[in-house]
């Protein structure tokens, strides 16, 4: 959709924000996040949901929310779309009502390469945000033809903190997946739609085989509930795996929910090669557990919290056979080193065994 009137200013007296707000996926919370930002500042803010509208099973209802044929009866002033621009957003709305509003795009992007598609779709909006100066940099240096403003709306992760585990259910959780107290578990959670080879799971197999050669008290959950989505790579990370009794895979079909996968868990360790921001270290973080990431453009606000630590990383050219970044040439992305990942794991599991009664 390309606007037919005179660019908008941002208002900020009344935000539709879009969202898919019941997919209950990290899209979901980024809305969320930047929903809490925007009230922070002084907005009045109507959430509309859009999971209906892409055709998206819906997980969570929140009953907060109207549909974009709400918005017609609000005092809207803004319209702010938490998706990307290769998602079908702004068709969601009444064409001649929304052109009435300011339009703006709060986009999300793992490289410093932006599709092409993207700086035409630029042509709709009157303004385009980011969550970090990462991301705003990467649209800044990549649409050079963008006269518009472009503007950090970071993600409010101290206004809605994931809850802590506490060791009651810790212990719930362990009892029913058979986990003995005493046993050391890291945890990796992704998302094959998002990815596989950029989330990486391998390398978090080899940085655990690396780190624990011998040891036997000592487990890895991968948690992927659409990896029969991608059979080649299950297949894959399945014979990585082999018949080490020492991983677990929790799919579709053997689900674990993400606060009992990191009740159940010791350390969280992602081996992605490249984030646009990295919500799983947020969760993980503020669970009350260690995480450990590559170090490539993590956002300030992540690297603060006192638990997460980075490791040191190689650039490389990306080589992704699932084709989610064709077209774009000379992409570069990283590789969290594998031995500093395995260095972290021995470190934290030491402390754990120190910790144990005796």
């Amino acid at each position: 959709m390309k606007n037919e009137r005179p660019f908008r200013s941002f208002d900020g007296g009344h935000v539709a924000l879009a969202g898919v707000f019941s997919a209950g996926s990290g899209l979901a919370r980024a809305a969320e996040l930047a929903a809490l930002t925007l009230e922070s500042r002084g907005s009045k803010v109507t959430r509309v949901d859009l999971t209906a509208s892409f055709g998206l099973t819906v997980h969570h209802p929140d009953e907060r929310c109207i549909l974009p044929a709400d918005c017609g009866s609000r005092d809207i002033t803004d319209v702010l779309v938490v998706m990307n621009p290769d998602h079908p957003s702004l068709s969601a709305f009444d064409r001649k009502w929304l052109l009435g509003r300011t339009i703006i795009g709060h986009w999300i992007w793992e490289l410093e390469i932006l599709p092409r598609l993207w700086g035409k779709a630029a042509g709709s909006y009157d303004e385009i945000w980011a969550g970090t100066e990462y991301n705003l940099d990467t649209i800044r240096t990549n649409l050079l033809g963008f006269d518009r403003p472009l503007r950090l709306l970071p993600y409010a992760i101290e206004k809605d903190p994931f809850p802590a585990i506490n060791p009651m259910r810790r212990d719930t959780v362990r009892v029913r997946e058979g986990i003995a107290s005493d046993t050391f578990v890291v945890g990796y959670s992704f998302s094959v739609d998002s990815n596989y080879y950029r989330k990486n799971p391998e390398d978090a197999v080899k940085a655990f085989f690396r780190a624990f050669p011998d040891v036997t008290n000592v487990l890895l959950i991968l948690r992927s509930h659409d990896l029969g989505n991608r059979p080649l790579e299950r297949t894959a990370l399945e014979k990585l795996v082999g018949d080490d009794s020492r991983i677990r895979i929790y799919d579709t079909h053997h689900r674990l929910g993400i606060h009992d996968f990191y009740a159940a868990i010791d350390c969280y360790m992602s081996p992605s090669r490249a984030e646009g921001y990295g919500l799983n270290l947020v969760e993980a973080a503020q669970s009350g557990l260690p995480v450990v990431a590559g170090g490539w453009r993590i956002a300030p606000e992540i690297l603060a919290l006192p638990s997460v630590h980075t490791v040191g990383f190689k650039m490389e050219r990306v080589h992704d056979p699932q084709g989610h970044y064709a077209g774009i040439k000379s992409a570069m992305w990283s590789r969290p080193d594998v031995q500093e990942l395995a260095a972290f794991l021995q470190m934290t599991r030491n402390r754990f065994a120190a910790a144990q009664p005796r």
